[in-house]
């Protein structure tokens, strides 16, 4: 079992100060740290997790994701994040690739600066530079950045891409999951089903059905978003995936739950 979307933030403001953004909740405030992550993963049962950059704690600096990853043994992947409306996105790219155990890039379209490097051709140039590197790119976009998200994968159809939190459908319009599944015919799409996702009072399993049946349950992946996520604990957002999960076959659940996310990051 591989958990596809996790954070980890350092006790240590010295060797890793804190630039903190509006993004997200205060679970940084409590124990966060990777000796916590890896507590949280033995008691559950996940074997490996992919740390993605907490960008509302440290911004772009991704020191202390990487310092993790690189001292897991492989149990944790990373994914880093970098400025897309810095002065160079590009050359921020290649810098992390030459100093981390980098596996992915995560490209931050949902916070004030919006996601115009969708249209604006920064997103298209890092797209080139992800597919040269092999990295997974990793988009973190509302529903209207789609039809953007749509052209730059058309242009470059080569590079693999695993949408986060499905690109948030509960923040769209009534038509947010249709245009959300119409975005199916993309081979390089995959997506990221976390507990953002799937903890509402709806049946869980009608979100995951929806998107399998778009998409094929071998392009979605488990992701608990621990500790962002702060209305369940660790075991109870699992307990929640398995729960989502129940009406893909064996084989199908198996690769939701981990296989997917090793093809991608490991």
């Amino acid at each position: 079992m591989i958990d596809a979307h996790v954070h980890v933030a350092s006790a240590d403001e010295t060797a890793y100060p804190r630039t903190l953004t509006p993004a997200g909740s205060d679970w940084w405030r409590t124990r966060c740290g990777v000796d916590e992550l890896t507590a949280e993963l033995d008691a559950a049962g996940v074997d490996r997790a992919v740390v993605v950059q907490a960008v509302g704690v440290y911004g772009y600096d991704c020191a202390y994701a990487a310092d993790a990853v690189a001292a897991s043994d492989g149990r944790l992947a990373l994914v880093g994040a970098i400025d897309m409306a810095g002065t160079d996105a590009v050359a921020d790219l290649r810098a992390l690739v030459a100093a981390t155990p980098l596996t992915g890039v995560r490209l931050f379209g949902v916070s004030a600066a919006g996601a115009g490097w969708l249209t604006n051709g920064v997103g298209a140039a890092v797209w080139e530079v992800a597919g040269d590197n092999g990295l997974v790119v990793v988009p973190t976009i509302f529903p209207d950045g789609l039809p953007g998200l749509r052209s730059v994968i058309e242009a470059h159809p080569d590079v693999t891409v695993a949408l986060d939190h499905c690109a948030f459908p509960d923040f769209g319009g009534e038509d947010a999951m249709a245009d959300l599944a119409a975005m199916a015919d993309l081979p390089a799409l995959h997506l990221k089903v976390t507990s953002h996702n799937l903890d509402h009072d709806a049946d869980p399993a009608t979100f995951v059905d929806t998107l399998a049946a778009a998409f094929g349950a071998n392009r979605l992946c488990w992701g608990s978003d621990h500790p962002q996520h702060q209305t369940k604990t660790y075991r109870q957002m699992l307990d929640l995936a398995l729960d989502a999960s129940r009406h893909l076959t064996a084989d199908e659940r198996t690769a939701f739950l981990g296989g997917n996310a090793a093809a991608l990051w490991w």
